[in-house]
């Protein structure tokens, strides 16, 4: 099946295949995700590196509002017409048999997700929500679907329905300390509350074949969606010869306090998993902005590897007449591009619901 994203918004572009949109604030989307030792977009770089906030103008700011699409293998349009709401991790029972008559000859993963935020003298208030949608077909599925979904469903065909979702509440403070040397080191902190949820569902093939809503997975216990509640913590520390000029270097700990938001999961082969939404992670990264507003940043992500989610993250910006051009590339993602205007960016490509993707990979 050849499917198309159609994204209207100020502007018109279509795109084939596998992608991901953000639009609104988040310069560093379109530069790969690298940042977490970048000067700049201190509400989005704060939340990868709390000490960030300590470099930060101490006049109040406002984040424009982001907005995310992630869609693998489907359009837009489909997650307009099959998206549920967040506080059922995204996942609408009700249209389970349509998607796998529509979206079951592969894999495919769609979601969305809002956030914004303020700061004030080195003190941060943001807020996150997301939510993702993961279908896996088995292979009966896949070759009725690719037949053409006519006559009668195979009796061993089904679609594993997956949705997670989540509201995050983050309260961040860095401070910039003057030490002895070129070099002065910021340290920061972003206490957050969390709030996860998860639905599984499946459709068979008598489901398929009259339409009806999907069956609940077992370790559903018979409820719609399970939730959890959590506390984190992320800390940061940035070294940099100034607050926006020249070389940064920066390490972090996130969730060096994880939030006890985990499921126990039922995976297709009927094997069993746990969804970790939240895992602790080391990261380290480095930033260069020059006098004449060319930036490049390039960040080692989970370098131990103690999430599975390892990345190498890299990315660029040049700033022509207030206008930012933007292009980055992440090793399990692949390329980004973005531009940027008055305080307004696009960006396209990568991940942008990087954790829950990870968390929902069996």
């Amino acid at each position: 099946m050849n499917r198309s994203l159609l994204l209207i918004a100020t502007l018109s572009i279509a795109a084939i295949g596998s992608a991901d949109w953000v639009i609104g604030s988040g310069r560093f989307n379109g530069m790969g995700r690298a940042g977490l030792a970048l000067p700049g977009d201190y509400l989005y770089s704060g939340k990868l590196n709390p000490a960030m906030y300590g470099l930060a103008p101490s006049n109040f700011r406002f984040q424009v509002p982001r907005f995310s699409f992630r869609i693998d293998g489907v359009s837009l349009g489909d997650l307009q017409d099959f998206a549920g709401d967040i506080n059922n991790g995204g996942l609408d029972e009700n249209q389970l048999s349509e998607i796998a008559r529509t979206l079951g000859d592969e894999d495919f993963e769609f979601g969305a997700g809002t956030g914004l935020g303020i700061f004030f003298n080195g003190f941060a208030l943001d807020f996150e929500g997301d939510a993702l949608v993961a279908g896996l077909p088995n292979q009966d599925l896949r070759n009725w679907v690719n037949s053409g979904s006519q006559g009668a469903v195979p009796v061993g065909a089904r679609l594993d329905a997956y949705g997670l979702g989540g509201y995050q509440v983050g309260i961040g403070y860095g401070r910039r300390l003057n030490t002895a040397g070129t070099m002065d080191v910021s340290i920061g902190a972003r206490a957050k509350i969390v709030k996860s949820y998860y639905s599984h569902r499946f459709a068979d093939a008598n489901s398929i074949q009259n339409n009806t809503a999907g069956a609940l997975a077992p370790e559903m216990g018979g409820e719609d969606t399970l939730s959890e509640n959590g506390f984190g913590l992320d800390v940061g520390i940035v070294a940099s010869a100034s607050k926006d000029r020249g070389f940064f270097v920066g390490a972090t700990f996130e969730n060096l306090l994880v939030p006890k938001t985990t499921f126990d999961a039922t995976t297709p082969n009927l094997a069993t998993s746990t969804i970790r939404p939240y895992a602790r992670t080391f990261n380290m990264g480095m930033g260069y902005v020059t006098p004449g507003q060319y930036v490049f940043a390039a960040d080692f992500v989970d370098a131990f590897n103690g999430a599975g989610a390892q990345e190498l993250r890299v990315g660029s910006e040049w700033i022509i007449g207030g206008f930012a051009l933007r292009g980055g590339y992440e090793s399990r993602s692949g390329f980004t591009v973005g531009a940027g205007f008055g305080g307004f960016n696009l960006a396209f490509g990568g991940n942008s619901n990087a954790a829950f993707s990870y968390a929902l990979r069996f």
